[in-house]
């Protein structure tokens, strides 16, 4: 049997139940680890060991008791600090909300924990969550678990890397412009993207104009299942959350059986001028194993419109009219690329973001079109393996010396469009640069079709598994 950190959430939460483990076992020995290996990676911005294990306590109580358990009863989950969490310092990575103890849970989060989930802590973001490198002011560089020189990618960094490095198997992101599926593909595990409002975001200020979602972070495919069917669902305070397909995701029994005749539109490249030739590599040989085993795959469109500049506007217009007034009293502690987001924003007039609205309505119906032609579209998820910890989010992409375009042009441009669309995509491993850092691929389905996505998931961690696999940093310490 693998050690209790390398269980995946389902098994422990399967093991607590029968009460062949307990809670506080579980809980302890992340903690453990956190305590011993979290320093090289900076992965939490907060851990509550006391609570934690108070929480697990009571969990192993109730088991005893006989009272019927959640699906993650007794398994430890981490939550990105962007989220609210009742009596737990929420600071969005930034000085200006050091002290920010919400008294309430975000839904999500309250769900977690009816659920029977233990929330252990924060994991690191970028101040405010608005770049797609991890690194802040108040905690520092969060780095690489397969490289400590690079980035994780952003903003749900610190996520990914307590993922990968076994610091508790589920994590809590958010996305909004690619931050739950950009670190995935960096840090080599499975992120989540749900259709906008899948996932109550309530506390989001801007509900109908809203480009964020929560998502789900796990090693594997099963457990990002059993986390989005916990917070997912109907909640009175989002709107977008009403409509949406009421069945909870199953994986299924023949994990093949989605490609066969399944409609796959391979797109390597959308605004991007360079494709690093690994990542190609290894995002067209997934694409070639669906084929072998009956999927069809189908052309993209030669130009196609993906609102880049359109996102910007809205994100950006977010940023300034939300946090503009931090500026007065913050801006000295701020990150410079914190300043200069909110600085822009307030630069916008009223038009702009009018037009970029209407661009939003466009590119869905756009994007809807593509899917007359294809069940699911397959991208690579980022240009380029994970960045160096050196990259500045205001600072072109380059490639062997040469600039290669922003970072938005030139490495994520695959993520960003799905945001405003409002479309489910799911970022999964397959395969490593030469550099030994991970390759992630993306998926896109139609709106309310999660089901598909983690379908063909399970089917590529069928054809190509990727569980075993840790990183040394991850590793090391058990075998000395």
């Amino acid at each position: 049997m693998d050690e209790i950190w390398q269980q995946p959430a389902h098994q422990l939460a399967r093991l607590i139940r029968e009460r062949r483990l307990s809670s506080r076992e579980t809980v302890g020995a992340v903690l453990d680890r956190i305590k011993r290996l979290n320093g090289p990676v900076n992965a939490f911005a907060l851990v509550d060991d006391d609570q934690a294990l108070r929480s697990a306590d009571a969990a192993d109580a109730e088991i005893r008791a006989g009272v019927n358990c959640g699906a993650l009863h007794g398994v430890p989950v981490h939550v990105k600090d962007l989220l609210p969490t009742a009596g737990m310092r929420t600071a969005f990575g930034s000085a200006a909300f050091a002290d920010n103890v919400p008294e309430r849970d975000a839904r999500a989060i309250a769900r977690v924990r009816e659920a029977g989930g233990i929330v252990i802590g924060k994991t690191t973001t970028p101040e405010l969550g608005h770049k797609v490198l991890t690194d802040s002011p108040v905690h520092g560089i969060t780095r690489n678990p397969w490289s400590p020189e690079h980035s994780p990618g952003g903003s749900s960094g610190g996520a990914a890397v307590a993922v990968a490095m076994g610091f508790g198997p589920l994590g809590v992101s958010t996305d909004g412009a690619g931050s739950s599926r950009i670190p995935a593909s960096c840090c080599g595990i499975v992120g989540l993207k749900p259709t906008i409002g899948a996932v109550p975001h309530e506390t989001s200020p801007d509900l109908f104009g809203s480009l964020t979602c929560i998502g789900s972070m796990a090693r594997d495919v099963e457990d990002v299942v059993l986390l989005h069917n916990v917070m997912a669902g109907p909640d009175p305070g989002d709107p977008w959350s009403y409509g949406g397909r009421q069945s909870p995701l199953r994986l299924p029994d023949d994990p093949l059986a989605i490609l066969r005749g399944l409609r796959v539109m391979w797109l390597p490249r959308t605004v991007n001028k360079h494709l690093d030739a690994d990542v190609e590599a290894h995002c067209a040989r997934a694409v070639a194993r669906m084929a072998g085993e009956g999927a069809i795959v189908v052309d993209g469109p030669a130009q196609f419109d993906w609102a880049l500049d359109e996102a910007l506007v809205l994100m950006r217009s977010y940023q300034g009219t939300r946090f503009k007034g931090l500026l007065g009293r913050w801006r000295d502690t701020m990150d410079p690329t914190t300043v200069a987001s909110i600085e822009d924003g307030g630069k916008l007039s009223a038009e702009a973001l009018r037009r970029a609205l209407f661009a939003r309505t466009e590119l869905l119906r756009r994007v809807l079109a593509l899917f007359e032609t294809a069940d699911v579209i397959v991208t690579p998820t980022v240009s380029v393996p994970a960045l160096p910890v050196s990259q500045r989010a205001d600072q072109p992409l380059m490639v062997d010396g040469v600039a290669a375009g922003s970072l938005r042009e030139g490495w994520y441009s695959y993520t960003i469009p799905f945001n405003p669309s409002g479309n489910p995509a799911i970022s999964v491993p397959c395969g490593f640069a030469a550099n030994g850092i991970p390759v992630g691929l993306q998926i896109v389905a139609p709106w309310h079709e999660e089901q598909r996505l983690v379908a063909l998931a399970a089917a590529l961690s069928h054809l190509q598994p990727w569980r075993h696999l840790w990183p040394s940093l991850a590793i090391g310490a058990e075998r000395t």
